[in-house]
């Protein structure tokens, strides 16, 4: 996991974020894991003004190119809330692995962990 320093999540994205994780502990059993794993993450950021968000940084509704792994393949998706999701779409959950692994991080080209179709 990526450190404090090296994530950096606008205010506006952790308040709404936080909203959603709190409603998908408290309404979603099945997402309960992903919610707190984001949870994680939004800990370990640090939390900047949205006006002072660097903008090569992943953010809500962001686009991001990305390499999977093992394979090389390249994807470019957005990051966004669950309701809009639609991987086929290139829209992916910030609940997802991938949406997770990539908010606050730098948005250069990154290798994904997760196998394709891990989404």
């Amino acid at each position: 996991m990526a450190t404090y320093n090296e994530l950096l999540v606008s205010a506006r994205d952790v308040d709404a974020l936080a909203s959603l994780v709190g409603d998908r502990r408290r309404n979603d059993r099945f997402e309960a894991e992903a919610a707190d794993a984001l949870a994680d993450v939004l800990m370990n950021a640090r939390r900047v003004p949205h006006d002072r968000l660097p903008a090569d940084r992943v953010s809500m509704n962001s686009r991001v190119a990305y390499r999977e792994e093992p394979d090389g393949a390249r994807r470019t998706v957005a990051i966004v809330h669950p309701s809009a999701a639609e991987p086929s779409a290139g829209r992916i959950s910030v609940l997802s692995p991938v949406g997770r692994a990539l908010l606050g991080s730098p948005a250069r080209s990154r290798r994904s962990p997760f196998p394709a179709g891990a989404h």
